[in-house]
């Protein structure tokens, strides 16, 4: 059966708009909590210290992200975002690795359970040092979303990088975010 692929508009390159959406979620929550008078203290014992990260649900304009990571800092160490309109799907991911340099295209490898998806991502530089971001876009299709809902842990696999996220958190949050994928604008 042959299909009939319609051309689409020209966008600006979605790894940027994207970085720059979940920047500005980011520093409007750090801003916050500085208006509060908080203040991040180092830990005594870097060893022991307490992992703040969690999933969590941030919208912008006609965005919705699913991100994993310390509320109130600029940058997720993961997330996944979705454009109902555009009918887009966007995993970001932080990388630390010595085999991958900003701009180039990687493999980028997700699973949790028995679910696994394989996606081809570019990379640009983080806002940490030695921090590059490996971003990938897919057609918004519920069935990615499953892989979120599969297993305790979701391993995220790029040249060089393994890292590993628990998804108690976003089992919690993800019938509220597949709800805001599903709504058309």
């Amino acid at each position: 059966m042959r299909q009939h692929i319609r051309p689409r508009p020209a966008r600006p390159a979605p790894g940027r708009s994207l970085f720059l959406v979940l920047l500005m979620l980011g520093l409007g929550a750090a801003v916050a909590n500085a208006a509060d008078g908080g203040k991040a203290k180092p830990a005594k014992h870097p060893e022991t210290a307490k992992d703040n990260r969690v999933w969590f649900i941030a919208r912008a304009d006609e965005t919705t992200v699913l991100r994993f990571g310390v509320p109130g800092t600029a940058d997720p160490v993961f997330a996944v975002s979705c454009q109902p309109g555009a009918r887009l799907l966007q995993f970001t991911v932080e990388v630390k690795s010595t085999k991958i340099r900003s701009g180039e295209g990687v493999a980028l490898s997700l699973a949790a359970g028995k679910r696994r998806l394989e996606l081809a991502a570019s990379t640009f530089r983080g806002v940490g040092e030695d921090t590059l971001v490996a971003e990938a876009a897919v057609a918004l299709d519920d069935r990615v979303l499953d892989l979120l809902s599969e297993g305790e842990t979701l391993t995220v696999r790029a040249p060089g990088a393994t890292a590993s996220f628990p998804l108690a958190g976003a089992k919690a949050k993800l019938p509220d975010f597949r709800r805001a994928c599903q709504t058309r604008r």
